[in-house]
């Protein structure tokens, strides 16, 4: 009892830091007229680029403003062994199934453009993590966890957690397929937060986990970096360490403690992940003994808020919202005063040497792809810069950069190479031809947008994406016409409750794009029947289901009605295209009921590939740079 209320609690802990960053209000002005966040050289020797915070964060703080995800369509089965995406977009993408994304696509990669793709990882001092649980759907509770979660009939506990951390919102800004050409030219994925799982102060690096995994494949490169449980085991050495001084330390010798050290540092084992987590000086080890040798590392991941006024470049000069524009959904507004000549935003580059790498293809005959059949590019494209006489497309990932829309009228800003001096930024790659970006397998470019005239707090900013980007854009608003079906289309996200049963349906039917999966894994030979639903099968794959019926089970605290669901799930010969399938479908004729299935346990999706990033006659084209900025060595075409 006492480990399910512990575990209890501590989902409460977990869950309240991101209701309290996201249950803010925000009117748009801000409160700190100085910079916020920061873009500057890691403290980690050799890892490139860091962000650090300007002012103190407190745990549960947004460390940035929210950043879009662009999902990145079967890149196995298009670009192959393409080595121009593979070889440096792999690096900065997340798995879909991390963003709740795998619904939509089947082998997908999710590009999160902003600090959810900057950070570096510290093990020693993780501070932050992706945290877009939605909001309105936990502060309508009012959040006493363990009272609504027995009125809704199920346990709440970290499984539950995990259903909602990480998961981006969805929409297109009021764009609708069936009437606005803009819809399918930008993400709908978007509001996806990085918040501070401590508190953070100011001048210090932010931390995110890559993960185990990410750094024990690529030990090749990064050496031992040293784990979360390496810093515990110099824990417990140094309390063995330290009962080895006492014992053996000798009035006439007062620094034998000092020079046991020496020789431990000297033995310290570089090449290992325990030897890499252990104290950097004998005074820090002094200090470990009381606060543990992970937080020793804390120093040395500070800069001072001058020194990052001075070297580091400003990200939080604009901030998302809705586009002035009508067709270009979202947009990015100024946070504060930018004179002429100022710094926009920065725009560090992922380079990519062959634009080729971003095609789709059709299916051939075979199943296969068909190389000669080329139906679109991806969307990332409109996301990034070239030039017409070049192969070569550079893609800026910081956000909110990737909202700053086109005004060929009267735009506010340029783009520019960033400083020779800027970290991170290599002009002289700049003489180098294609090939040496083809072969060059690490980020070394980067970009600044820059003001071109005095914008004032909550204006929106422009640039001038070029001619050759306007031409195409008003040749595809006089080609465009809806899809088929347009009109009944509505995302899944976009659902209201009580779901409706099957009976339901026949008078009032779901749009085609929508399918529910329920967690219940099939095996061969396994006997049909009736369950009540237990939590902790949410971690079971998904099966394609239907609502049975559905009983009122209670009252949150807004006084709006719970349900409690009987699901049933599909069968082989009931399982419509564009929905998940495995390889071991249930039997048609079998009955496979579930009872007593929360909401939360419902996930309720849009079909594979329906989504608006999928469509065909999307609009694709990356934006233009000026002729006299683009390096004639790149002009390949």
């Amino acid at each position: 009892m006492a480990a399910g209320l512990g575990r209890i609690i501590e989902s409460c802990l977990l869950l309240q830091y991101f209701i309290n960053a996201l249950s803010r209000e925000d009117d748009g002005a801000d409160a700190h007229p100085n910079c916020r966040l920061f873009l500057a050289e890691s403290t980690i020797p050799n890892a490139g680029l860091g962000i650090f915070t300007g002012i103190d964060l407190q745990e549960g703080d947004a460390v940035a403003e929210p950043d879009i995800i662009v999902p990145f369509e079967d890149p196995a089965w298009h670009q192959g062994d393409d080595m121009d995406f593979w070889f440096l977009w792999n690096e900065y993408s997340w798995q879909s199934s991390e963003v709740g994304m795998n619904y939509d696509i089947e082998d997908g990669m999710a590009l999160v453009i902003g600090t959810g793709c900057m950070p570096n990882c510290n093990f020693a001092l993780i501070n932050a993590e992706e945290g877009s649980v939605r909001a309105q759907d936990l502060i309508s509770h009012n959040f006493c966890y363990p009272c609504f979660f027995a009125q809704a009939g199920f346990e709440f506990d970290a499984i539950f957690a995990n259903l909602l951390i990480m998961q981006p919102d969805y929409d297109h800004a009021g764009l609708h397929r069936s009437e606005d050409v803009g819809t399918t030219g930008f993400t709908g994925y978007h509001n996806q937060k990085m918040l501070t799982t401590r508190a953070i102060p100011a001048g210090g690096e932010i931390f995110a986990s890559y993960g185990k995994e990410w750094f024990e494949y690529r030990f090749n490169q990064v050496g031992a970096v040293p784990f979360t449980e390496h810093y515990s085991r110099v824990d417990k050495f140094l309390k063995k360490f330290k009962k080895i001084s006492l014992k053996y330390q000798k009035s006439d010798n007062s620094d034998f403690t000092r020079d046991l050290w020496d020789v431990v540092m000297a033995e310290r084992y570089r090449g290992t992940r325990n030897g890499n987590a252990l104290p950097l000086s004998f005074e820090d080890m002094q200090s470990a003994q009381a606060i543990g040798a992970a937080e020793t590392r804390l120093p040395y991941s500070m800069r001072t808020t001058e020194w990052l006024h001075e070297n580091g470049r400003c990200m939080d000069n604009i901030r998302p919202g809705k586009s002035t524009i009508q067709q270009a959904g979202r947009g990015a507004f100024a946070s504060r005063s930018i004179a002429q000549g100022g710094l926009v935003a920065p725009g560090p580059i992922l380079h990519i040497a062959n634009r080729t790498s971003l095609n789709l293809y059709g299916v051939g005959e075979d199943g296969s792809r068909n190389l000669t059949e080329h139906v679109g590019m991806q969307l990332i494209l409109n996301y990034c810069f070239g030039h017409k006489k070049s192969t070569v497309i550079l893609c800026p990932y910081t956000s909110p950069s990737a909202y700053i829309n086109h005004n060929s009228d009267s735009p506010n800003a340029k783009i520019v190479w960033a400083k020779d001096s800027t970290p991170n930024h290599n002009p002289h790659w700049l003489d180098e031809d294609v090939q040496f970006l083809k072969t060059t397998a690490k980020i070394g470019l980067s970009i600044d947008f820059i003001a071109t005239r005095d914008i004032q707090p909550g204006e929106e900013v422009f640039i001038d994406y070029g001619p050759e980007w306007e031409v195409a854009w008003d040749a595809h608003v006089k080609e465009w016409s809806p899809p088929d079906g347009s009109d009944e289309y509505s995302p899944a996200s976009m659902l209201q409750e009580p779901l409706r049963t099957v009976t339901e349906q026949i008078s009032e039917p779901y749009p085609d794009n929508i399918v529910f999966y329920c967690y219940y894994d099939y095996e061969p030979g396994m006997p049909e029947g009736s369950w009540v639903w237990q939590d902790e099968w949410v971690d079971l794959q998904i099966c394609s289901c239907e609502v049975v019926s559905c009983e009122k089970v209670g009252q949150d605290a807004d006084e709006k009605p719970v349900y409690s669901y009987t699901m049933a799930m599909l069968t082989e010969g009931e399982i419509e295209d564009g929905t998940i399938q495995f390889e071991d479908s249930i039997p048609s004729g079998e009955n496979h009921i579930l009872t007593n299935v929360p909401r939360w346990a419902i996930e309720v999706r849009d079909k594979l590939y329906s989504k608006d990033e999928f469509l065909q006659n999307s609009f694709r084209h990356e934006m233009m740079m000026l002729d006299d900025i683009f390096p004639d060595t790149w002009k390949n075409l």
